[in-house]
């Protein structure tokens, strides 16, 4: 069974998931890491060097090859932006949003300088952020069976709840 973590970038997906995976005994993959090993390089040097439609066409790949996999993937936030990922992503059992304000992701994200959408945006990253959450909010919606918000709880707590939603 594959368990899918969506939402937005600093949601919490990796962390989670992979604490998560680990207490389980189950495998954890990333899609984005899946990409970044098969060109390579870090995504956000493919994003710089070869663009976002490359990236979306390789994190498409990922998400297909994985489909059916065992274990918990942690997904690109993007990744429901494509119509062939969110059928993949709907005919799962199991797809856990990971929830959380544009205000609790800028403060995750303050340091980050490895996410290509914030190092090339031009507009302040709260702003930038609400932008991509609204374009984004109603296909989570479509493809989520359970959701989770993370906005007042850490990682072992949301690790926790998808442990759960592993067990059900």
């Amino acid at each position: 069974m594959t368990l899918w973590l969506v939402g937005m970038m600093g949601s919490g997906k990796t962390t989670s998931g992979e604490l998560a995976a680990s207490r389980l005994g189950v495998p954890f993959r990333d899609t984005d890491e899946v990409v970044a090993e098969r060109m390579g390089c870090s995504v956000a040097q493919m994003w710089g060097t070869f663009g976002e439609a490359t990236f979306r066409d390789m994190e498409k790949v990922a998400l297909s090859n994985l489909a059916g996999s065992d274990g918990i993937v942690a997904t690109g936030g993007g990744v429901v932006l494509d119509e062939d990922n969110r059928r993949i992503l709907s005919e799962s059992q199991r797809v856990v949003w990971l929830e959380a304000s544009p205000t609790v992701l800028e403060m995750r994200l303050d340091s980050t300088m490895d996410r290509p959408g914030l190092v090339l945006s031009e507009i302040r990253t709260a702003d930038f952020l609400s932008e991509l959450l609204d374009e984004r909010l109603p296909l989570y919606t479509e493809v989520a069976s359970h959701r989770i918000s993370t906005d007042s709880i850490d990682a072992d707590a949301v690790a926790k709840e998808i442990e759960d939603i592993w067990k059900a």
